[in-house]
């Protein structure tokens, strides 16, 4: 689940993946942090040891080495310079020297607008090891050309060591002082090649470059339809990742995530709905399902992902699931000529069966390993068309976006189905239970 990074209860958020429809079924940089930064100052005229002030020096001269040498390695990634990118690096340090040499080869067909490191004020403290190193969190902040409209910001956790006065790059492998890791892009787990078209970016290794033709052209037809939809703010661009195998893809979305039911994945680094912007987002496909839906199905499933996509910025982080997917899948399955019966065949089926719970679904109901995955969907999907069938689908746009952007959403959520349909969340239930019962049933 997300968790809360900022401005007020909901507002700013660290973002979790939102899944990803056909469950086979179906950040600015910060002032430089001063040198000294601390609220043990001496006071005027204090008498300061002398040995603390030639300590403070050599870390404030460390810091100026080490973000000039991150600098210069910014630059030279830019300019794919070899020779510039790896000068920075311990020689000594031949594993993680060839990992940064495989890192420049895996990026260089990626359009990067934006590379640079900071390292920010709290993280400069860092860690000595034994040996000498200094273990630092540093701050990437980077943007792909065209799908991200600002930089958005990933951790790393560098080890520098001291060679001939000059501090050096030797691992990024270690944890940080507050125990985080470094975040590894797609180009660290291969070669990338790259498709743009006219509203996509995206991006696969070469065993998967069959793909990018298609998948470039669906994005491109479904970006203006989502657009037409929803609203909601789009990058010129929506970049659209192709893991070559689902461990790649668990690394990119989250370890956690359950993959084997899950065709794709929408995910953002960060989310302001005082803004209504989110950095760093994507739409990442697995691999391993991704065919097995067929053409139209692969339609749906990217028009379901850059819904999620154009809606995050006024999707805050306790928005019911039910309503975040159920519009997703609405926008997704409208056209598709597919019938609602065909749409809701689980739902039809647990009716059949006579144990369908009647309730709208939750968080646990929408995990990847749940049995009641397919169905989720389909009831969330169904309450969605029902508001929509009732208010039209500017009221639910009108509901979705004041519930999204609402510090209690679940009060704002009753609140706004009394306004819109004359019944609270409870009422509304029952008027939805019955409807499907009745369609379905």
């Amino acid at each position: 689940m997300p968790r809360v990074a900022g401005r007020g209860p909901g507002r700013r958020w660290r973002a979790g993946p939102l899944l990803g429809l056909l469950v086979l079924a179906g950040i600015c940089t910060g002032a430089v942090p001063g040198e000294n930064a601390s609220s043990d100052r001496p006071r005027a005229g204090a008498v300061r040891p002398v040995a603390a002030d030639a300590a403070n020096t050599a870390d404030a001269a460390r810091l100026r080495t080490v973000r000039a040498l991150l600098s210069a390695r910014a630059s030279a990634l830019l300019r794919h310079d070899r020779a510039g990118w790896l000068a920075g690096v311990d020689p000594a340090a031949r594993a993680f020297r060839a990992r940064q040499a495989a890192l420049l080869t895996g990026i260089a067909a990626v359009p990067i607008d934006t590379w640079r490191y900071t390292i920010e004020p709290g993280d400069e403290a860092g860690r000595i090891e034994a040996g000498g190193g200094w273990t630092v969190r540093v701050t990437l902040r980077y943007a792909l050309r065209d799908a991200d409209p600002a930089p958005t910001e990933r951790p790393l956790v560098l080890t520098f060591v001291p060679r001939g006065g000059r501090w050096l790059a030797a691992a990024d492998d270690h944890r940080g002082p507050d125990g985080a890791t470094t975040w590894r892009g797609p180009w660290e787990h291969g070669r990338l090649v790259v498709r743009a078209g006219a509203a996509s970016l995206v991006l696969a290794h070469p065993d998967n470059a069959g793909r990018l033709a298609e998948l470039a052209a669906t994005a491109d037809a479904v970006v203006p339809r989502v657009r037409a939809a929803v609203g909601g703010r789009l990058p010129r661009r929506v970049a659209v990742i192709v893991p070559d195998d689902e461990r790649e893809m668990a690394a990119l979305v989250g370890e956690k995530l359950v993959l084997g039911a899950i065709a794709a994945v929408a995910v953002a680094d960060t989310v302001d709905t005082d803004r209504d912007q989110a950095l760093g987002q994507r739409i990442v496909v697995n691999p391993a399902n991704i065919d097995r839906v067929g053409k139209l199905g692969r339609r749906v499933v990217l028009e379901h992902e850059v819904t999620h996509l154009a809606t995050r910025g006024f999707t805050g982080p306790r928005t019911p699931i039910w309503l975040v997917e159920g519009l997703a899948d609405l926008v997704a399955y409208r056209d598709s000529g597919l019938s609602d019966h065909l749409v809701a065949d689980q739902l039809h089926a647990a009716l059949g069966a006579g144990h369908w719970p009647g309730r709208l679904p939750g968080p646990a109901d929408f995990k990847g390993e749940s049995p009641r995955l397919a169905l989720a969907y389909e009831e969330a999907w169904s309450a969605c068309r029902l508001i929509a069938d009732r208010a039209g689908p500017i009221g639910l746009l009108r509901l979705y976006r004041a519930v999204g952007i609402a510090p209690d959403p679940t009060a704002e959520l009753d609140t706004q189905l009394r306004a819109l349909l004359h019944a609270g969340t409870a009422q509304f239930t029952v008027q939805w239970r019955h409807s499907v019962q009745v369609e379905f049933g």
